[in-house]
C-alpha cells in the first residue's frame, strides 16, 4: 500500500468481476485502504482465494444472469450492512472480424458488458448509501474501434449510452463511467485465438492503436479506488466521465533530447 492512505476505511464496497485482473487489483488495493469488500464473478475458486486474502466475502454470480444478480447484491447489501460503493469491471472481449462475428459472440458481448452493468445498477439502486458511488469500467476505445473487436467496442458504446440514461433519470446518483485503458497483467487474451491476434496486432500497430507502454495493473486499481473514495467524500461533485490513459516514461538513463 506504498503512497496509500486508509481513505477508503468503512467504505462498504462490492466489486463486480472480481475473480482476475482489473476487479481483483480494485478488490485488494480497496480493502489495504480500508474497506470492507464484498467480490463476485463466476470463478468461484479464484474468488475465494481472493476474499480470504482480503478478509472479505465472495459470491459466485454470472452476469448475464438478471435474477442472480438480484439475488447476489440483496445478499452482499446484506451482509456489509449497505452499499456505499459499487465496482463493475466484468467484461468480455471477444476477438473476431467483424464478418466473423456471429449473433451469439454480439448478444454475450451485449449481454456482459452493457445490460449486465445495467442490471446490477438497478440491483445495487435500493441498498445505497445516501453518498453512494458506482464506478462502471468502460473503454478509452470507444469511438475508435479496433480491427477484431467489433463486438466488445459496440457493446462499450452502448454501455456508456446506459449511463447517460442512468444519470438523466437519476440524477441523484454520483456514478462514474471510466474508459479503460491497456493495461497490464490482466486475462483480456485468456481463451483468445494466438494466429487471429498475430494478424490483429499487426493492424493495431499500422494504425498506432499500441501504446509503447502499459498501464501497470496496481496503479490502475488504486487511480478508480481514488475515483469512488474521492466522489464518496465530495457528494456535491460527481467525476462522471473520466477516460485513463498509459504514461508514457522515458526510459531510465536515456538523455533528453536537445531543444
Amino acid at each position: 500500500m506504498s503512497g496509500q492512505h486508509a481513505d477508503a476505511a468503512g467504505l462498504r464496497l462490492l466489486v463486480v468481476g472480481a475473480s482476475s485482473g482489473i476487479g481483483h487489483a480494485v478488490a485488494t488495493s480497496a480493502a489495504e485502504r480500508g474497506a470492507s469488500v464484498a467480490v463476485a464473478a463466476r470463478r468461484m475458486e479464484l474468488l475465494t482465494q481472493l476474499a480470504d486474502a482480503i478478509g472479505g466475502s465472495a459470491f459466485e454470480l454470472d452476469v448475464e444472469d438478471a435474477a442472480a444478480i438480484k439475488r447476489v447484491v440483496d445478499e452482499a447489501a446484506a451482509t456489509l450492512g449497505g452499499l456505499d460503493a459499487v465496482v463493475f469491471t466484468s467484461t468480455v472481449v471477444p476477438f473476431a472480424h467483424i464478418e466473423d462475428t456471429d449473433v451469439v459472440t454480439w448478444i454475450h458481448a451485449f449481454a456482459v458488458n452493457a445490460v449486465g452493468a445495467n442490471n446490477v445498477l438497478r440491483a445495487a439502486l435500493p441498498h445505497l448509501s445516501e453518498r453512494g458511488v458506482v464506478l462502471v469500467a468502460s473503454s478509452n476505445d470507444v469511438g475508435r474501434p479496433r480491427a477484431g473487436t467489433a463486438a466488445y467496442d459496440a457493446s462499450k458504446a452502448a454501455l456508456d449510452e446506459v449511463l447517460r440514461a442512468w444519470r438523466s433519470e437519476h440524477p441523484d446518483l454520483s456514478i462514474v463511467r471510466v474508459g479503460m485503458c491497456p493495461t497490464e497483467n490482466t486475462e483480456i487474451l485468456r481463451g483468445a485465438d494466438r494466429d487471429l491476434l498475430s494478424v490483429l496486432f499487426k493492424s493495431w500497430v499500422e494504425h498506432g492503436q499500441l501504446p509503447a507502454q502499459m498501464a501497470t495493473l496496481n496503479d490502475v486499481a488504486n487511480t478508480l479506488v481514488s475515483l469512488v473514495t474521492t466522489a464518496f467524500a465530495n457528494p456535491s461533485v460527481v467525476p462522471e466521465d473520466v477516460q485513463l490513459a498509459p504514461r508514457i516514461r522515458k526510459a531510465v538513463g536515456v538523455a533528453p533530447r536537445p531543444s
